[in-house]
């Protein structure tokens, strides 16, 4: 690739340009990259706690829980159902990530005097399993969106670090050298000249 260069004054200035503008921007790649890192870690915690809350909350019913078989008619389960999820966003650097804000619940009618009364307490308890599992669904998409732009950033990353600065580095020694050569033969010609001038 040295090759291509040419090998003058202005392309050695351009190529410390292109160097200084290289070794500038690495670092705010890095920095992205573990900012990004941090965030993933981040939300895998809080999914791993969701994760355990729901086993605990589930757990914490064990005793009652057979009763949501039960038909009253009709099992409890079908009682609640997400009607609307609503998220906004929120910036981790420079990636839009989506949050969830809230969740809107279609329960269906049922008599409140024909059911036993456990049922209301079963249809909050469905809504909070629900709602944790939603977030889960969040934190699951933030992660996936959080890979793919590592993945971008460790490229750039690995292209600044193994190949663009190391290329112009290159660049810059080659025509150090043969600027060097120009001169040290430019001398060596001035110094013929000025021999031959003399025993004239």
């Amino acid at each position: 690739m040295s090759g291509k260069i040419k090998k003058t004054r202005p392309e050695l200035l351009k190529q410390r340009r292109q160097l200084s503008s290289f070794e500038r921007y690495l670092p705010t790649l890095i920095l992205k990259k573990q900012q990004i890192q941090m965030e993933i870690l981040k939300v895998r915690s809080d999914r791993s706690k969701i994760s355990k809350e729901i086993e605990n909350r589930i757990n914490s019913i064990s005793d009652w829980i057979s009763l949501f078989g039960e038909s009253i008619p009709g099992k409890i389960t079908r009682l609640v159902q997400v009607k609307n999820v609503l998220v906004s966003q929120r910036n981790v650097a420079g990636i839009a990530l989506p949050v969830l804000n809230n969740i809107e619940f279609d329960v269906k009618e049922y008599s409140f005097f024909a059911t036993p009364p456990w049922v209301d307490i079963g249809i909050n308890f469905i809504k909070d399993i629900l709602r944790l599992r939603e977030t889960i669904r969040i934190l699951t998409e933030q992660e996936s969106l959080l890979q793919k732009e590592i993945r971008k950033v460790t490229q750039r990353v690995n292209l600044f670090e193994k190949v663009m600065i190391p290329k112009t580095k290159e660049n810059i020694r080659v025509i150090r050298i043969q600027l060097a050569e120009e001169e040290t033969s430019a001398v060596g010609r001035a110094k013929i000249a000025k021999s031959k001038g003399g025993k004239q």
